[in-house]
């Protein structure tokens, strides 16, 4: 898994951005300022985008994961949150483990303390949670 540079990102756009707007959050409208938010978020390096590819060779990606560093103001807790993560094509439970290998490096690399997810694919869940994850909390939209 590779992190894009926003150099990247910019010319790469208008292939990530139907996949990135598959994932957002529940709590997230799917609109075209959202979206422009997101890009400038990325462009800005306020967030970060990821590319899991299946070699080296960066010529089949599996998945897109977009990530950003929290500073929780209450707490001070500093963390990792999985903004969005979609897989493209079929992924293994070692595609899994790799790619949550790159993001706890960056995630220490940058100071925080954890690495958390929003995740409503009950599939995704699963996947997760064999990988070592703990279901700690459900968000409620009211």
């Amino acid at each position: 898994m590779i992190r894009a540079t926003p150099e990247q990102i910019a010319e790469g756009w208008d292939l990530v951005r139907p996949i990135i707007a598959k994932a957002l959050p529940p709590t997230v409208a799917i609109d075209a300022e959202s979206m422009t938010n997101v890009l400038y978020s990325l462009l800005e390096e306020e967030s970060q985008l990821w590319i899991y590819y299946e070699n080296n060779d960066r010529t089949n990606a599996l998945g897109v994961v977009v990530t950003v560093i929290i500073n929780e103001p209450v707490s001070k807790a500093r963390y990792l949150l999985v903004y969005t993560t979609t897989a493209i094509a079929p992924t293994t439970r070692e595609d899994y483990e790799k790619g949550m290998d790159t993001l706890r490096s960056f995630a220490e690399a940058n100071d925080c303390g954890q690495v958390i997810a929003y995740v409503e694919n009950d599939a995704r869940v699963r996947q997760l949670l064999a990988i070592g994850g703990v279901k700690v909390s459900t968000i409620v939209r009211l």
